[in-house]
């Protein structure tokens, strides 16, 4: 495996956990705010509305960074992109 999708991989995997935590506050603060589930009594309409939108930026910052490598290397494992093609030079 070359080098660069080695540490395309390691931001993949590293990535993940952080999306993951901001994934789970960002729906528990949208159903807080919603009062759907039981989550309503959770946080106040106000502190609800305030971390759902605080959430915005660290989502809209680390989404990219994990699905950016991610899409390239499914790309490469296809074969869509990233490999020379055999045939090419011939006459």
């Amino acid at each position: 495996m070359p080098r660069l999708h080695r540490i395309l991989l390691k931001t993949v995997r590293i990535s993940a956990w952080p999306l993951l935590a901001l994934m789970i506050l960002y729906f528990v603060s949208g159903y807080a705010l919603c009062g759907l589930y039981g989550l309503g009594g959770l946080l106040s309409v106000d502190e609800a509305l305030a971390m759902h939108r605080r959430l915005d930026l660290p989502l809209l910052a680390v989404l990219p960074v994990h699905v950016a490598p991610a899409v390239w290397l499914a790309l490469v494992r296809r074969g869509w992109i990233g490999r020379s093609n055999q045939t090419q030079g011939r006459s």
